[in-house]
């Protein structure tokens, strides 16, 4: 019991994150739909929902958006990166029909995927494309 306020203390310390990461998505429990060019992740009362054929659970795919991190790209960065920002992409995050969805731009990289978060930073995100994608072929 007298150790019980470091662990507790260690613990909440171990939820933050590092300096420099930044959450792609802050308002993570208002989110009722994830919209893709290609699929639709639903929430619906017995979790998540897909349109598509998913290698994983789509309650999994929705949490892997949903809890995605990077680290912030400075102006320097992100100039030095434009000629190759040729095709964006778009993920709109829906909420409730009286909130304007929040809109994702993100363009996959050689070595990352570059992402622009709901408070406009850019992020560099270091993640297999079929951790985001884990479609089957049919």
């Amino acid at each position: 019991m007298m150790l019980l306020p470091d662990y507790l203390r260690h613990q909440r310390h171990a939820r933050e994150m590092p300096d420099g990461v930044i959450a792609l998505v802050t308002s993570r429990s208002e989110v009722l739909a994830l919209r893709f060019s290609h699929l639709t992740l639903t929430r619906t009362l017995d979790g998540w929902q897909t349109d598509k054929p998913l290698l994983i659970s789509p309650t999994e795919l929705a949490q892997r958006w949903l809890g995605l991190k990077g680290t912030q790209v400075n102006d320097a960065t992100l100039q030095s990166l434009r000629p190759q920002l040729t095709a964006p992409r778009t993920l709109e995050l829906l909420r409730s029909p009286d909130q304007e969805p929040i809109r994702i731009t993100y363009y996959q990289q050689p070595q990352f995927w570059l992402m622009q978060n709901e408070q406009g930073q850019w992020l560099a995100v270091s993640v297999d494309s079929r951790y985001l994608f884990p479609l089957t072929k049919s």
